[in-house]
């Protein structure tokens, strides 16, 4: 596991999608959790991934800042892994704003000390 900044940081890093399901995926965490300065996560550029060249984008997500504003379910061209490390109580508090824009499937849950691992599938809502 990677240890968080703090008691209230979830690192957040996706694999498994290309750089625009990246920026969904970080859009949804800067409605949930707005950040206030610097670049919007959404925003912030890097190489491509190819096939010999795979790419884990990751993010700090500061679970005291944590919005009341709602998302819009996110279209995604794909299924996306997400993995959450953490504290607990913010780890969750993250996995229940993805499962709020995304269809979320818990792929298995590793418990430490003072921290938690989960890792996520994310794909697009289904319509009801």
């Amino acid at each position: 596991m990677s240890a968080p900044e703090s008691a209230d940081h979830v690192s957040v890093h996706l694999t498994d999608c290309g750089h625009e399901d990246a920026n969904v995926v970080f859009g949804a965490l800067e409605t949930a959790f707005p950040e206030g300065t610097g670049p919007a996560r959404s925003e912030t550029r890097a190489s491509l991934s190819t096939a010999d060249n795979p790419v884990i984008w990751c993010t700090i997500v500061d679970a005291r800042t944590r919005s009341d504003a709602v998302s819009a379910p996110a279209p995604l061209t794909g299924a996306v892994t997400v993995d959450l490390f953490g504290p607990a109580h913010p780890v969750r508090q993250v996995q229940q704003k993805l499962a709020g824009v995304f269809d979320v499937e818990e792929h298995g849950t590793v418990s430490g000390e003072h921290e938690v691992e989960i890792r996520l599938k994310l794909t697009s809502l289904s319509e009801s």
